[in-house]
């Protein structure tokens, strides 16, 4: 549109959560210069939605100020979420915890499309040229170069990589059951770490009441690891199968490679289970909800196969 005028426009609160929140004296000056100089620069629309521009909508709305737009041209949902996490990425002075989320969001997304394009090749190749030509894990080679891609890109580890997708996942399963924490989280108000962040996307019930309780009245208590474990304690594991007698004083006090090692025992144990299932089930004949976990989990074996992989790679 060449007019400047008052539209209305959708929003997308996944999109609006991409956007770095505004302090409430940056409000202020916003609206100040809106009322004075009036809405100069376009809004970032596609589809109708807004892209970039919700504060200065809300404001021009509020207030009946004229604002102009600019269509984005993108194919789907996932290329919207690309280009909002590159554009929020291109500001200046965007808190540290926001740029590991958005960079995070982009790789799991991009993840996502490289996925959508390969199947899109695979359906062509399938037809046209046989299940031959296709390589064996077509997905996990797209992921494996949208990582390398990125990490190149922002100049961080194939690691960094994919603990900034674990911390984007966890801060958006957050959002879903308490969502006035995860913007304290961006903005530097509220500082937890990593690991803690997955703890607390992975609660259940009663204990996610608790947390909604502990945001309203003191998030700041989530700031402390001891806290968290104390008001959020890790759900009990299974202790070790005990040792025969006599076993404990023939081990050396100390083996830098026992934990490895370990794993590297059980892992064929793991690949003959998959094998196994693979042969012995009919894919066709299960439910799409069991296909479904199953694909979770195996996704979610990857990626932790890929981090230790990777992680592996840096060691000289």
């Amino acid at each position: 549109m060449t007019e400047s005028q008052v539209i209305k426009l959708k929003i997308d609160n996944d999109f609006k959560r991409l956007i770095s929140p505004l302090s409430e004296e940056e409000l202020c000056l916003l609206e100040q210069d809106l009322i004075r100089n009036g809405c100069r620069e376009p809004l970032s629309v596609w589809n109708g939605t807004i892209l970039d521009g919700h504060n200065r909508y809300e404001i021009c709305t509020r207030l009946n100020i004229p604002f102009s737009v600019q269509r984005i041209n993108l194919k789907n949902r996932e290329e919207a979420i690309v280009w909002i996490c590159v554009n929020q990425l291109g500001r200046r002075n965007i808190a540290e915890e926001t740029r590991k989320y958005l960079i995070g969001k982009r790789y799991e997304t991009e993840k996502i499309l490289g996925a959508h394009n390969v199947a899109s090749v695979n359906q062509y190749a399938k037809k046209e040229l046989g299940a031959k030509s296709l390589p064996e894990d077509p997905f996990g080679l797209t992921a494996s170069r949208t990582r390398e891609r990125l990490a190149e890109e922002y100049n961080v580890s194939h690691a960094t990589m994919l603990n900034y997708g674990h911390y984007s996942r966890a801060l958006d399963s957050l959002s879903a059951v308490v969502p006035e924490l995860p913007p304290k989280i961006l903005s530097g108000e509220v500082r937890i770490s990593q690991d803690n962040i997955v703890h607390l996307s992975k609660l259940t019930g009663s204990e996610v009441m608790r947390l909604k309780q502990l945001v309203s009245e003191d998030a700041y208590l989530l700031s402390s690891s001891a806290e968290i474990r104390r008001l959020f304690p890790p759900k009990q594991v299974k202790p070790p199968l005990s040792m025969p007698p006599g076993s404990i004083k023939d081990m050396p006090s100390y083996d830098p490679d026992a934990e490895i090692s370990s794993l590297t025992l059980t892992i064929p144990s793991w690949v003959s289970s998959i094998n196994r299932a693979k042969a012995a089930a009919n894919l066709k004949n299960t439910t799409k909800q069991a296909r479904g976990k199953l694909g979770e989990e195996l996704t979610s074996l990857k990626e932790t196969i890929d981090s230790i992989l990777a992680a592996m790679k840096e060691v000289p």
